[in-house]
């Protein structure tokens, strides 16, 4: 018994690791490496997040069993590490520059190379339970799903989501939110968007809403733990109201936003922002936030989140306040 259990202690040690300049140390599994983006899988973060590391930051890295590494011609098969600057595989005689022309992968039919187009998805379903204060109040719920998919080039993000909830006897929020978004992957720190949201909000009396934008993208900040990126365009805001005596909205209006993610060690940290001033009527805008911290997290595909969002409007109907606010405990299950 006592020789198995060493056995299973040592086989659990094994794993990849991987040294980022600034001292970041990371331990999982590297899936590969194309197009100066290491991609790792930390199993203390959640099987589910695969860390994207920019290759420039990695200072050294190691894999315990045997990967595929070319830097553009020979491809050598075995155990592989870098350090100095330059990659050595027990499957070659050669070492390779830790640049952008790197390639390292495991599958030998899915060489970085030549699966570059091939879209890769992750979907995502979750549910929580919420208090909620303002426009709606009392307790409820909401549902969602969500699909992404990446390629070298882009990724399309799209999801639904339905909220519904409580207060005494009746209900006071019955919604649905269905998103969908297209955008480059960075070059630099550019990159371009469209994004739309479609739905209704009970709530607020809005029988049908629609907002659709396009715009540039900023990476303002991006390390081994997190980014930060920014959002600029012009979009349309189309309002229908329940109200025969309330008038359609339909404005042109600024896209304005904010994306931010942290990796705590504790937690995961994500915020994101957005902001939609009209350039119809002066003062006229709505600004929506939610933040979340994934505090439980482990090897498998479940996890929970803690987190607040928030519904502001400047302009609401007159029998409504500006805000309002929901603070939940989501269950989330991710698979790929």
């Amino acid at each position: 018994m006592r020789a198995l259990t060493l056995l299973f202690l040592a086989a659990t040690c094994l794993a990849d690791t991987v040294t980022m300049k600034d001292g970041t140390f990371l331990k999982g599994r590297i899936e590969r490496i194309a197009s100066g983006v290491l991609e790792m899988r930390v199993p203390a973060l959640g099987e589910a997040n695969l860390q994207h590391l920019q290759l420039a930051q990695v200072e050294s890295f190691s894999t315990e069993d045997a990967v595929l590494v070319s830097s553009g011609g020979m491809v050598s098969r075995g155990e592989a590490s870098a350090a100095g600057g330059r990659v050595a595989s027990k499957g070659g005689v050669e070492t390779s520059p830790l640049d952008a022309a790197l390639e390292l992968w495991r599958d030998p039919s899915l060489r970085p190379a030549e699966t570059a187009s091939h879209r890769q998805w992750v979907t995502q379903a979750d549910v929580d339970v919420s208090g909620r204060n303002g426009v709606v109040m009392g307790s409820g719920f909401s549902a969602g799903f969500t699909a992404k998919g990446v390629t070298k080039a882009n990724t399309v993000t799209a999801g639904v989501r339905i909220v519904r909830a409580e207060s005494g006897d009746h209900a006071s929020a019955d919604d649905l939110h269905a998103t969908a978004s297209y955008e480059t992957n960075p070059t630099d720190i550019v990159f371009w968007y469209v994004r739309s949201d479609t739905g209704f909000d009970k709530a607020r009396l809005i029988d049908f809403f629609s907002v659709n934008a396009a715009g540039w993208g900023f990476r303002l900040h991006a390390d081994a733990k997190g980014k930060l990126d920014a959002r600029l365009g012009l979009a349309h805001r189309y309002e229908k109201y329940a109200s025969a005596t309330e008038p359609t909205l339909a404005a042109p209006s600024a896209d304005i936003g904010l994306m931010y993610s942290r990796e705590l060690g504790w937690a995961a940290w994500d915020t994101s922002l957005s902001f939609v001033p009209s350039f119809q009527t002066t003062g006229d805008f709505y600004v929506r936030h939610e933040t979340s911290l994934n505090v439980l997290r482990n090897a498998g595909p479940l996890s929970l989140r803690v987190g607040v969002s928030n519904d502001y409007r400047s302009k609401p109907l007159p029998t409504q306040v500006k805000t309002d606010t929901a603070y939940f405990l989501r269950t989330t299950y991710v698979w790929k």
